[in-house]
């Protein structure tokens, strides 16, 4: 019986030393991952990646307030063009709520703004590479424009969600804090209604 008991003992303690060891060896295998660990797979599950947010996300009034605007004015830009070129009622109607949702969300931003000393210049257009996106689109129609306006409302609303987590996480202005978390419920209803438009 005795043993056995320390047969049993043994056992245990070496499966728990290699169950211990198991995580150390894996992690120091594996590459650290970024929320572009998983570009392809949109809706709640990068959400929840999206928390953990990169370094490299604003964290600045400035910074933050410049990519919020930017991300707004894709949004309209592209929203626009959805409702004039979409080939499905679907995106149409998407395109129609991203200008409506995306214009009530750049005004309340102005308005947390203008609590913030020094003020801080908005963009008045989108960024480069999102405005290059917004030219691209203008030359597709039909079935083609509706799966790349899909894709890159995809892309736009992962990446806003993940500089608002990181701003609501270490921003350095409080009103603009307290926007970023109002404005994440917008975003990850756009992201669920995308992938669903998606499948």
């Amino acid at each position: 019986m005795n043993r056995l008991t320390i047969l049993t003992t043994t056992a245990a303690l070496t499966l728990g030393a290699a169950a211990c060891k198991e995580p150390t060896t894996t992690a120091s295998q594996n590459q650290p991952q970024t929320v572009e660990a998983v570009p392809d797979e949109p809706g709640v599950a990068n959400l929840q990646t999206n928390a953990a947010a990169p370094a490299g996300l604003p964290t600045t009034a400035p910074q933050f307030a410049a990519l919020a605007a930017g991300s707004d004015l894709f949004e309209i830009a592209t929203g626009r063009l959805a409702e004039q070129k979409g080939s499905s009622g679907g995106v149409r109607s998407f395109g129609a709520q991203l200008v409506e949702e995306h214009t009530k969300s750049s005004n309340e931003m102005k308005a947390a703004l203008a609590k913030v000393q020094p003020p801080i210049p908005l963009p008045t257009t989108p960024p480069p590479q999102p405005q290059a996106k917004v030219q691209a689109l203008q030359g597709l129609s039909g079935e083609a424009f509706d799966r790349q306006f899909i894709a890159d409302q995809i892309a736009s609303h992962q990446q806003t969600l993940a500089a608002m987590n990181a701003y609501i996480g270490s921003g350095d202005n409080p009103a603009l804090r307290d926007h970023a978390a109002k404005a994440t419920g917008m975003v990850q209803k756009h992201l669920q209604q995308l992938n669903r438009m998606s499948q």
